[in-house]
Protein backbone atom coordinates (compact mmCIF):
# COMPACT_ATOMS: atom_id res chain seq x y z
CA UNK A 1 0.00 0.00 0.00
CA UNK A 2 1.49 3.19 -0.83
CA UNK A 3 -1.35 5.91 0.15
CA UNK A 4 -1.35 7.00 3.65
CA UNK A 5 -5.53 7.13 3.94
CA UNK A 6 -5.24 8.89 7.97
CA UNK A 7 -3.55 12.08 5.93
CA UNK A 8 -6.66 12.46 4.24
CA UNK A 9 -9.32 12.54 7.32
CA UNK A 10 -9.48 16.03 7.73
CA UNK A 11 -10.12 16.66 3.85
CA UNK A 12 -12.09 14.22 3.77
CA UNK A 13 -14.37 15.78 6.65
CA UNK A 14 -14.60 19.20 4.78
CA UNK A 15 -15.35 17.29 1.82
CA UNK A 16 -18.37 15.59 3.21
CA UNK A 17 -19.64 18.97 5.07
CA UNK A 18 -19.13 20.39 1.59
CA UNK A 19 -21.82 17.94 -0.08
CA UNK A 20 -24.02 18.27 2.51
CA UNK A 21 -24.01 22.37 1.33
CA UNK A 22 -24.09 21.80 -2.42
CA UNK A 23 -26.82 19.38 -2.05
CA UNK A 24 -29.35 21.95 -0.06
CA UNK A 25 -28.38 24.63 -2.64
CA UNK A 26 -29.49 22.04 -5.82
CA UNK A 27 -32.79 20.69 -3.48
CA UNK A 28 -33.90 24.12 -3.66
CA UNK A 29 -32.96 24.57 -7.39
CA UNK A 30 -34.72 21.91 -8.25
CA UNK A 31 -37.94 22.81 -6.50
CA UNK A 32 -37.72 26.18 -8.23
CA UNK A 33 -37.05 24.41 -11.49
CA UNK A 34 -40.17 22.21 -10.39
CA UNK A 35 -42.60 25.53 -10.02
CA UNK A 36 -41.59 26.47 -13.36
CA UNK A 37 -42.47 23.21 -14.74
CA UNK A 38 -45.92 23.03 -13.04
CA UNK A 39 -46.62 26.38 -13.83
CA UNK A 40 -46.06 26.30 -17.38
CA UNK A 41 -46.78 22.41 -18.11
CA UNK A 42 -49.66 23.39 -20.40
CA UNK A 43 -48.97 26.83 -21.14
CA UNK A 44 -47.95 26.30 -24.92
CA UNK A 45 -47.85 29.94 -26.43
CA UNK A 46 -46.16 30.68 -23.55
CA UNK A 47 -43.43 28.33 -23.85
CA UNK A 48 -43.29 28.81 -27.88
CA UNK A 49 -42.75 32.33 -27.22
CA UNK A 50 -39.99 31.28 -24.64
CA UNK A 51 -38.23 29.39 -27.01
CA UNK A 52 -38.45 31.82 -29.78
CA UNK A 53 -36.80 34.67 -27.78
CA UNK A 54 -33.90 32.03 -26.18
CA UNK A 55 -33.31 31.12 -30.17
CA UNK A 56 -32.79 35.21 -30.62
CA UNK A 57 -30.91 36.28 -27.86
CA UNK A 58 -29.24 32.97 -27.05
CA UNK A 59 -25.34 32.68 -27.96
CA UNK A 60 -25.70 30.51 -31.33
CA UNK A 61 -22.86 27.71 -30.19
CA UNK A 62 -23.99 27.28 -26.58
CA UNK A 63 -27.34 27.69 -26.90
CA UNK A 64 -29.27 23.20 -26.26
CA UNK A 65 -32.51 23.51 -25.28
CA UNK A 66 -35.59 21.21 -25.44
CA UNK A 67 -39.24 21.52 -27.37
CA UNK A 68 -42.35 19.46 -26.50
CA UNK A 69 -42.84 17.34 -29.58
CA UNK A 70 -46.50 18.05 -29.11
CA UNK A 71 -49.44 19.27 -26.71
CA UNK A 72 -50.77 15.62 -26.01
CA UNK A 73 -49.16 15.90 -22.45
CA UNK A 74 -48.39 18.27 -20.28
CA UNK A 75 -44.34 18.90 -19.56
CA UNK A 76 -44.70 17.51 -16.49
CA UNK A 77 -46.42 14.55 -17.71
CA UNK A 78 -45.27 10.78 -16.11
CA UNK A 79 -46.40 8.48 -18.17
CA UNK A 80 -47.15 4.52 -17.61
CA UNK A 81 -45.96 1.93 -20.38
CA UNK A 82 -48.37 -0.17 -21.70
CA UNK A 83 -48.57 -3.28 -22.04
CA UNK A 84 -45.79 -4.88 -24.44
CA UNK A 85 -46.58 -6.17 -27.77
CA UNK A 86 -47.21 -10.12 -27.01
CA UNK A 87 -44.29 -10.30 -29.55
CA UNK A 88 -42.11 -8.53 -30.74
CA UNK A 89 -37.54 -8.59 -31.88
CA UNK A 90 -35.05 -6.28 -29.97
CA UNK A 91 -31.91 -6.26 -31.49
CA UNK A 92 -28.82 -4.10 -29.94
CA UNK A 93 -25.41 -4.09 -30.18
CA UNK A 94 -22.43 -2.93 -28.59
CA UNK A 95 -18.54 -2.22 -29.04
CA UNK A 96 -15.56 -2.12 -27.23
CA UNK A 97 -11.86 -2.16 -28.84
CA UNK A 98 -8.15 -2.73 -28.37
CA UNK A 99 -6.21 0.75 -28.40
CA UNK A 100 -3.09 0.69 -30.83
CA UNK A 101 0.31 0.81 -28.71
CA UNK A 102 3.11 2.48 -30.03
CA UNK A 103 5.14 0.49 -27.45
CA UNK A 104 3.61 -2.94 -27.84
CA UNK A 105 5.43 -5.36 -30.87
CA UNK A 106 2.80 -4.64 -33.72
CA UNK A 107 0.85 -1.81 -35.08
CA UNK A 108 -2.50 -2.63 -35.19
CA UNK A 109 -6.28 -1.72 -33.39
CA UNK A 110 -9.25 -4.19 -32.94
CA UNK A 111 -13.25 -3.84 -32.99
CA UNK A 112 -15.48 -5.72 -31.48
CA UNK A 113 -19.32 -5.54 -32.01
CA UNK A 114 -21.02 -7.81 -29.81
CA UNK A 115 -25.17 -7.89 -29.85
CA UNK A 116 -28.12 -10.14 -29.41
CA UNK A 117 -31.17 -10.75 -31.10
CA UNK A 118 -33.95 -11.71 -28.96
CA UNK A 119 -37.49 -12.95 -29.87
CA UNK A 120 -39.68 -11.07 -27.42
CA UNK A 121 -42.17 -13.40 -25.84
CA UNK A 122 -41.93 -16.28 -28.29
CA UNK A 123 -40.17 -18.45 -25.68
CA UNK A 124 -37.14 -18.83 -27.79
CA UNK A 125 -33.37 -18.72 -26.92
CA UNK A 126 -32.02 -15.48 -28.37
CA UNK A 127 -29.00 -15.99 -30.38
CA UNK A 128 -26.08 -13.70 -30.15
CA UNK A 129 -22.93 -12.52 -31.48
CA UNK A 130 -20.01 -11.18 -32.05
CA UNK A 131 -17.74 -9.57 -34.89
CA UNK A 132 -14.16 -8.81 -34.10
CA UNK A 133 -12.15 -6.42 -36.88
CA UNK A 134 -8.52 -5.89 -36.58
CA UNK A 135 -7.29 -2.93 -38.84
CA UNK A 136 -3.70 -2.67 -39.85
CA UNK A 137 -1.24 -0.84 -42.00
CA UNK A 138 -0.20 -2.62 -45.56
CA UNK A 139 3.14 -3.22 -46.30
CA UNK A 140 4.04 0.33 -47.95
CA UNK A 141 5.91 3.13 -46.10
CA UNK A 142 3.24 5.64 -46.91
CA UNK A 143 0.44 3.34 -44.99
CA UNK A 144 2.71 2.56 -42.27
CA UNK A 145 3.78 6.48 -41.72
CA UNK A 146 -0.14 7.47 -42.22
CA UNK A 147 -1.64 4.65 -40.56
CA UNK A 148 -3.81 6.90 -38.27
CA UNK A 149 -3.85 5.22 -34.50
CA UNK A 150 -5.52 7.85 -32.57
CA UNK A 151 -7.24 6.93 -29.92
CA UNK A 152 -10.08 9.34 -31.12
CA UNK A 153 -9.97 7.81 -34.22
CA UNK A 154 -10.44 4.25 -33.52
CA UNK A 155 -13.27 5.51 -30.93
CA UNK A 156 -15.23 7.51 -34.05
CA UNK A 157 -14.95 3.74 -35.70
CA UNK A 158 -16.19 1.75 -33.34
CA UNK A 159 -19.28 3.81 -33.06
CA UNK A 160 -19.88 3.16 -36.34
CA UNK A 161 -19.46 -0.10 -36.53
CA UNK A 162 -22.16 -0.30 -33.69
CA UNK A 163 -24.58 1.72 -35.27
CA UNK A 164 -23.41 -0.35 -38.51
CA UNK A 165 -23.96 -3.62 -37.39
CA UNK A 166 -27.14 -2.88 -35.81
CA UNK A 167 -28.62 -1.75 -38.97
CA UNK A 168 -27.13 -4.30 -40.99
CA UNK A 169 -28.56 -7.47 -38.76
CA UNK A 170 -32.06 -4.88 -38.71
CA UNK A 171 -31.91 -5.11 -42.34
CA UNK A 172 -31.07 -9.05 -42.72
CA UNK A 173 -33.53 -9.95 -39.91
CA UNK A 174 -36.84 -8.04 -41.36
CA UNK A 175 -38.91 -10.81 -41.89
CA UNK A 176 -38.75 -11.45 -37.95
CA UNK A 177 -41.68 -10.72 -35.97
CA UNK A 178 -42.72 -6.79 -35.63
CA UNK A 179 -42.07 -4.55 -34.13
CA UNK A 180 -39.07 -4.93 -34.52
CA UNK A 181 -36.60 -2.28 -31.76
CA UNK A 182 -33.18 -1.57 -32.46
CA UNK A 183 -31.24 -0.81 -30.19
CA UNK A 184 -27.97 0.88 -29.38
CA UNK A 185 -26.42 2.24 -25.93
CA UNK A 186 -25.88 5.56 -26.70
CA UNK A 187 -27.12 8.74 -27.96
CA UNK A 188 -28.54 8.80 -31.07
CA UNK A 189 -27.69 12.48 -32.07
CA UNK A 190 -23.98 11.82 -32.78
CA UNK A 191 -21.84 14.63 -33.50
CA UNK A 192 -18.26 13.02 -33.05
CA UNK A 193 -15.11 15.44 -33.36
CA UNK A 194 -12.18 14.76 -35.20
CA UNK A 195 -8.55 14.95 -34.93
CA UNK A 196 -8.07 18.63 -35.96
CA UNK A 197 -10.93 19.60 -33.45
CA UNK A 198 -14.10 19.65 -35.94
CA UNK A 199 -16.33 17.73 -36.63
CA UNK A 200 -15.99 14.68 -38.03
CA UNK A 201 -19.15 15.31 -41.14
CA UNK A 202 -18.40 12.04 -42.87
CA UNK A 203 -18.78 9.72 -39.48
CA UNK A 204 -22.24 11.95 -39.05
CA UNK A 205 -22.67 10.90 -42.82
CA UNK A 206 -21.94 7.25 -42.14
CA UNK A 207 -24.20 7.57 -38.87
CA UNK A 208 -27.09 9.18 -40.04
CA UNK A 209 -26.86 6.74 -42.88
CA UNK A 210 -27.20 3.64 -41.00
CA UNK A 211 -30.49 4.92 -39.25
CA UNK A 212 -32.06 5.74 -42.57
CA UNK A 213 -31.33 1.52 -43.03
CA UNK A 214 -33.15 0.56 -39.68
CA UNK A 215 -35.77 2.66 -40.88
CA UNK A 216 -35.81 1.67 -44.23
CA UNK A 217 -36.58 -2.40 -42.13
CA UNK A 218 -39.40 -1.29 -41.37
CA UNK A 219 -37.87 -1.18 -37.33
CA UNK A 220 -38.10 0.96 -34.43
CA UNK A 221 -34.84 2.76 -33.39
CA UNK A 222 -33.83 3.71 -29.92
CA UNK A 223 -30.46 5.03 -28.63
CA UNK A 224 -30.73 4.48 -24.65
CA UNK A 225 -28.42 6.85 -22.25
CA UNK A 226 -27.71 5.62 -18.81
CA UNK A 227 -26.83 8.60 -16.93
CA UNK A 228 -27.29 11.08 -19.41
CA UNK A 229 -25.91 15.22 -18.13
CA UNK A 230 -27.88 16.85 -20.78
CA UNK A 231 -29.91 20.45 -19.60
CA UNK A 232 -32.01 20.73 -22.71
CA UNK A 233 -35.42 20.90 -20.37
CA UNK A 234 -33.63 22.83 -17.47
CA UNK A 235 -32.62 25.36 -20.17
CA UNK A 236 -35.81 25.48 -21.34
CA UNK A 237 -37.51 25.79 -17.96
CA UNK A 238 -34.81 28.37 -18.06
CA UNK A 239 -36.20 30.54 -20.63
CA UNK A 240 -39.57 30.14 -19.29
CA UNK A 241 -38.36 32.10 -16.32
CA UNK A 242 -36.67 34.66 -17.60
CA UNK A 243 -40.04 36.64 -18.46
CA UNK A 244 -39.81 40.11 -17.34
CA UNK A 245 -36.31 40.03 -15.91
CA UNK A 246 -34.18 42.44 -17.44
CA UNK A 247 -31.16 40.93 -15.60
CA UNK A 248 -31.27 37.54 -17.49
CA UNK A 249 -27.80 36.36 -18.98
CA UNK A 250 -29.43 34.86 -22.96
CA UNK A 251 -25.87 34.82 -23.70
CA UNK A 252 -25.35 31.70 -21.24
CA UNK A 253 -28.32 30.26 -21.89
CA UNK A 254 -27.71 26.22 -22.56
CA UNK A 255 -24.66 26.15 -20.45
CA UNK A 256 -24.82 23.81 -17.31
CA UNK A 257 -23.02 27.29 -15.14
CA UNK A 258 -26.75 28.71 -16.19
CA UNK A 259 -28.51 26.15 -14.49
CA UNK A 260 -26.57 26.15 -11.59
CA UNK A 261 -25.12 22.96 -12.11
CA UNK A 262 -28.84 21.28 -12.08
CA UNK A 263 -29.37 18.99 -15.33
CA UNK A 264 -32.70 17.51 -16.26
CA UNK A 265 -32.13 14.25 -14.33
CA UNK A 266 -32.34 16.22 -11.19
CA UNK A 267 -35.78 17.34 -11.93
CA UNK A 268 -37.14 13.91 -13.24
CA UNK A 269 -35.74 12.16 -10.93
CA UNK A 270 -38.64 13.92 -8.03
CA UNK A 271 -41.50 13.10 -10.80
CA UNK A 272 -41.28 9.83 -12.63
CA UNK A 273 -41.90 6.48 -10.84
CA UNK A 274 -40.20 3.11 -11.70
CA UNK A 275 -41.45 2.37 -15.25
CA UNK A 276 -42.66 5.97 -16.02
CA UNK A 277 -41.03 8.53 -18.88
CA UNK A 278 -41.65 11.09 -19.41
CA UNK A 279 -43.83 13.42 -22.32
CA UNK A 280 -41.51 13.26 -25.89
CA UNK A 281 -39.25 16.28 -26.28
CA UNK A 282 -37.35 17.36 -29.61
CA UNK A 283 -33.91 18.28 -29.52
CA UNK A 284 -32.57 22.33 -30.11
CA UNK A 285 -29.10 22.73 -31.23
CA UNK A 286 -27.01 22.67 -33.85
CA UNK A 287 -26.39 18.69 -34.56
CA UNK A 288 -30.11 18.11 -34.57
CA UNK A 289 -30.79 20.83 -37.25
CA UNK A 290 -28.32 19.21 -39.33
CA UNK A 291 -29.38 15.79 -39.27
CA UNK A 292 -32.80 16.21 -41.19
CA UNK A 293 -30.48 18.01 -43.83
CA UNK A 294 -29.52 13.78 -44.45
CA UNK A 295 -32.95 12.52 -44.09
CA UNK A 296 -35.96 15.11 -41.99
CA UNK A 297 -36.92 10.93 -40.65
CA UNK A 298 -33.81 11.40 -38.65
CA UNK A 299 -34.27 14.39 -35.94
CA UNK A 300 -33.48 13.26 -32.62
CA UNK A 301 -36.19 12.92 -29.89
CA UNK A 302 -36.17 12.12 -26.69
CA UNK A 303 -37.92 10.92 -23.15
CA UNK A 304 -36.89 10.58 -19.39
CA UNK A 305 -37.44 7.18 -18.19
CA UNK A 306 -37.38 5.57 -14.72
CA UNK A 307 -35.95 1.82 -15.54
CA UNK A 308 -36.08 0.33 -11.80
CA UNK A 309 -38.40 -1.20 -9.77
CA UNK A 310 -37.85 1.11 -7.27
CA UNK A 311 -35.51 4.04 -6.46
CA UNK A 312 -35.00 7.05 -8.82
CA UNK A 313 -32.40 6.26 -11.15
CA UNK A 314 -33.19 7.89 -14.32
CA UNK A 315 -32.39 7.38 -18.47
CA UNK A 316 -32.56 9.12 -21.30
CA UNK A 317 -34.41 7.18 -24.66
CA UNK A 318 -33.64 8.82 -27.71
CA UNK A 319 -36.10 7.80 -31.03
CA UNK A 320 -35.96 9.36 -34.49
CA UNK A 321 -38.99 11.67 -35.52
CA UNK A 322 -39.66 8.46 -37.62
CA UNK A 323 -40.33 6.32 -34.38
CA UNK A 324 -42.45 9.45 -32.67
CA UNK A 325 -44.43 10.14 -35.87
CA UNK A 326 -46.06 6.19 -35.59
CA UNK A 327 -48.93 5.68 -33.86
CA UNK A 328 -48.01 3.66 -31.50
CA UNK A 329 -43.70 3.70 -31.83
CA UNK A 330 -42.82 5.90 -28.71
CA UNK A 331 -45.43 3.82 -26.45
CA UNK A 332 -44.04 -0.09 -27.92
CA UNK A 333 -40.08 1.45 -27.45
CA UNK A 334 -41.25 2.79 -23.62
CA UNK A 335 -43.16 -0.57 -23.34
CA UNK A 336 -40.25 -3.09 -24.89
CA UNK A 337 -37.56 -1.23 -22.57
CA UNK A 338 -38.89 -1.75 -19.56
CA UNK A 339 -39.75 -5.49 -20.67
CA UNK A 340 -36.42 -5.78 -20.86
CA UNK A 341 -35.34 -3.54 -17.85
CA UNK A 342 -37.26 -6.31 -15.46
CA UNK A 343 -35.36 -9.45 -16.18
CA UNK A 344 -32.42 -7.76 -14.65
CA UNK A 345 -33.59 -4.88 -12.29
CA UNK A 346 -32.82 -1.38 -13.96
CA UNK A 347 -30.74 -1.82 -17.22
CA UNK A 348 -32.46 -3.45 -20.35
CA UNK A 349 -31.24 -7.64 -20.60
CA UNK A 350 -30.46 -6.63 -24.67
CA UNK A 351 -27.54 -3.91 -23.51
CA UNK A 352 -26.03 -6.28 -20.91
CA UNK A 353 -25.78 -9.41 -23.02
CA UNK A 354 -24.75 -7.06 -26.09
CA UNK A 355 -22.00 -5.41 -23.96
CA UNK A 356 -20.95 -8.93 -22.64
CA UNK A 357 -20.29 -10.35 -25.89
CA UNK A 358 -18.28 -6.80 -26.95
CA UNK A 359 -16.56 -6.55 -24.22
CA UNK A 360 -12.69 -7.23 -25.03
CA UNK A 361 -10.97 -7.60 -21.72
CA UNK A 362 -7.02 -7.61 -20.71
CA UNK A 363 -6.77 -11.38 -21.41
CA UNK A 364 -7.94 -11.46 -23.84
CA UNK A 365 -6.12 -8.80 -25.65
CA UNK A 366 -3.10 -11.00 -24.07
CA UNK A 367 -4.29 -13.93 -25.77
CA UNK A 368 -4.45 -12.01 -29.07
CA UNK A 369 -1.03 -10.83 -28.80
CA UNK A 370 0.24 -14.30 -28.29
CA UNK A 371 -1.57 -15.45 -31.45
CA UNK A 372 0.03 -12.44 -33.56
CA UNK A 373 3.73 -14.00 -31.81
CA UNK A 374 3.41 -17.10 -32.88
CA UNK A 375 2.07 -16.50 -36.60
CA UNK A 376 4.44 -13.69 -36.76
CA UNK A 377 7.12 -16.40 -36.17
CA UNK A 378 6.07 -18.86 -38.20
CA UNK A 379 6.72 -16.50 -40.69
CA UNK A 380 10.49 -15.24 -39.28
CA UNK A 381 9.05 -12.34 -37.70
CA UNK A 382 10.08 -11.25 -34.26
CA UNK A 383 8.49 -9.41 -31.78
CA UNK A 384 9.94 -6.60 -29.99
CA UNK A 385 8.46 -4.22 -27.48
CA UNK A 386 10.10 -1.14 -25.59
CA UNK A 387 11.51 -1.68 -22.46
CA UNK A 388 8.70 0.67 -20.87
CA UNK A 389 5.97 -1.47 -22.30
CA UNK A 390 7.93 -4.51 -20.73
CA UNK A 391 8.51 -2.94 -17.38
CA UNK A 392 4.87 -1.96 -16.96
CA UNK A 393 3.83 -5.37 -17.64
CA UNK A 394 6.33 -6.76 -15.35
CA UNK A 395 5.13 -4.33 -12.25
CA UNK A 396 1.32 -5.22 -13.45
CA UNK A 397 2.22 -8.95 -13.21
CA UNK A 398 2.68 -8.46 -9.38
CA UNK A 399 6.50 -8.42 -9.38
CA UNK A 400 9.02 -6.10 -8.78
CA UNK A 401 12.34 -5.39 -11.52
CA UNK A 402 14.64 -5.77 -7.78
CA UNK A 403 14.78 -9.03 -5.64
CA UNK A 404 14.45 -7.59 -2.01
CA UNK A 405 12.48 -4.40 -3.06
Amino acid sequence: MTLEFEKLTHDLEKMALSSVRQQARRDQLVADYRQTLNQFAEEWIAIQTALSTAKRKSDDKLYRSARPFDDIHPLNAAIDPQTPPATATIIATDGSQIMPDRHAAYLYYLINVGGIIYPHGSGEPPQVFSEPEIVYPDDTDEAIINFNSNSGTVSIERDLSEIGTLADKTFANRHLPAPILSIVDQRLLYWPIGNQGNVDNTAVTKWGKSMTKVKDAGALLAGYIDRPGTIGVTTLLRSLSAENRSDFDWKTLGTKAATGGLIDTDIFREILQPGQRSKLFVNISKPNEGFPNQDEANEVCFFYLNPGVSGKQIARVDVPRWVADLPDGVENVHALIISQCRIIGDYPYVLARADEMAVVGRQDASELNFMLDIIMQRHGIASDITAKQGSKELARGGRTRHDGL
